[in-house]
């Protein structure tokens, strides 16, 4: 293991608590303490981690939200650590010369934090979240990326969660409102039913917790 330049030579674990989960509009459910009324970007510290997983596991089972991702990553004082979670969107690509080949695009969701640690052992982090969403597609059929990006700096306790909020996605989602069984009927059930369009706004919360592993954990 490489000495860094901090006495306490750590590694550090990010995202050991409730990693990354999607919000929808209906609300949190619980209080996590994350207070964003204007829906601009959020940052708080959880003071109390205890209930943490169960209060995340109950935003899941009421449908008001979902955990994408629970990564865990180790890092050093003072170096830089990468978390990405999403998918690579195909598309085809027409050359000059008519041929056409598979190309990909990312949307992802990715967290950069480069941790320092502190005399009194707190840790400052210095965090970019990179949120990606799919947008319009192209006339030649290539995909438009929105990105939405966020950079801050925070400074915690070892393990102490601390949440990102403030990132936003707009998703289509299709219902049908139907009389039973007149809905179903082959052509005269569209005069029973309704095909909705409704757009979804999601909030996306980031919970880091940052902490400080000794040689003797690691050995």
């Amino acid at each position: 293991i490489e000495n860094f330049e901090s006495p306490y030579n750590p590694i550090q674990v990010f995202n050991q608590g409730g990693g990354t989960i999607l919000v929808n509009d209906a609300g949190l459910g619980v209080d996590l303490g994350v207070n964003n009324p204007t829906g601009s970007f959020a940052i708080e510290l959880l003071t109390q981690n205890t209930f943490l997983d169960l209060e995340l596991s109950a935003l899941e089972n009421e449908g008001t939200g979902e955990i994408v991702s629970q990564p865990k990553v180790l890092t050093g004082d003072k170096q830089k650590a990468s978390i990405k979670t999403g998918t690579e969107i195909p598309y085809q690509n027409a050359t000059s010369s008519g041929a056409t080949s598979v190309q990909f695009k990312e949307a992802v969701l990715k967290l950069e934090v480069t941790p320092q640690i502190t005399p009194d052992g707190r840790i400052v982090m210095d965090i970019n979240v990179n949120q990606d969403s799919i947008g319009d597609i192209l006339p030649t059929g290539e995909p438009v990326i929105d990105v939405t990006q966020v950079e801050t700096k925070a400074i915690v306790g070892d393990g102490q969660t601390l949440v990102l909020g403030g990132l936003f996605q707009m998703s289509t989602v299709d219902t049908v409102e139907k009389v039973p069984f007149f809905g179903d009927i082959p052509y005269l059930g569209r005069l029973f039913r309704k095909d909705l369009d409704d757009m979804e706004k999601r909030e996306i919360l980031v919970f880091i917790t940052p902490k400080i592993l000794s040689e003797a954990l690691l050995d």
